[in-house]
């Protein structure tokens, strides 16, 4: 069983639905906080058009993949879409014994375990302004056909009806907004001060009611 992780560091927990831009949202938060670290997640797909393996993710190989999950080397795991996801329990933990803020970018499912199992975690949901635009994002990648991209919407808008779980709500519909809303919600945590910025109830009502 996976131990308890505690530090005095904080953990900050990025989720959304596929599509919703949480990596590219999340690396322009890194590029501006040289004191926040990445714990970067393996998985077993393959990479993506520019994405680079220790940066993006560490690729690996399934059965790979499966060994480090017996030998319990993941703080969570995850299937989703034929494939494996997990973020390693040695990396965060050496992150926070450093004392070192850091920030996991993980789906709803691996969201829920990290919460249980850890301590300090703040945790923040992408919601995308409608879910066709959730829609149009998918289509652009070329990898993604028709049924994985309903597959994905689907999966989406049970994701996103969790966003009451969070600590913050933040709708992506301007990029350099959402990055603002992401600093300042970083350091209002570090300084134990209260963000009150986000989508009203209604707002998100909205956008869970329509296509």
């Amino acid at each position: 069983m996976t131990r308890e992780i505690s530090s005095h560091a904080n953990l900050f927990v990025l989720s959304g639905p596929s599509g919703v831009g949480k990596t590219t949202l999340a690396q322009a938060v890194f590029d501006s906080h040289a004191d926040l670290q990445r714990a970067i997640t393996h998985t077993s797909r393959a990479p993506r058009s520019g994405e680079v393996d220790g940066l993006h993710y560490h690729f690996v190989s399934e059965a790979r993949f499966l060994e480090m999950k017996s030998n319990q080397e993941f703080l969570e795991t995850v299937h989703i879409f034929g494939s494996y996801y997990g973020t390693s329990q040695a990396a965060v933990q050496r992150s926070l014994d450093q004392d070192v803020d850091t920030m996991l970018i993980i789906d709803f499912q691996g969201a829920q375990n990290v919460r249980r199992l850890m301590q300090r975690v703040t945790s923040i949901f992408l919601l995308p302004p409608s879910i066709a635009a959730l829609q149009e994002r998918l289509l652009n990648r070329a990898e993604v056909n028709d049924e994985s991209i309903q597959s994905r919407i689907e999966k989406a808008r049970y994701e996103m009806s969790q966003y009451a779980d969070y600590d913050f709500v933040i709708v992506n519909d301007s990029f350099d907004r959402t990055v603002e809303q992401l600093h300042e919600i970083v350091e209002c945590v570090r300084s134990n001060q209260k963000y009150v910025i986000g989508p009203t109830e209604a707002e998100i009502q909205s956008i869970l009611s329509t296509d």
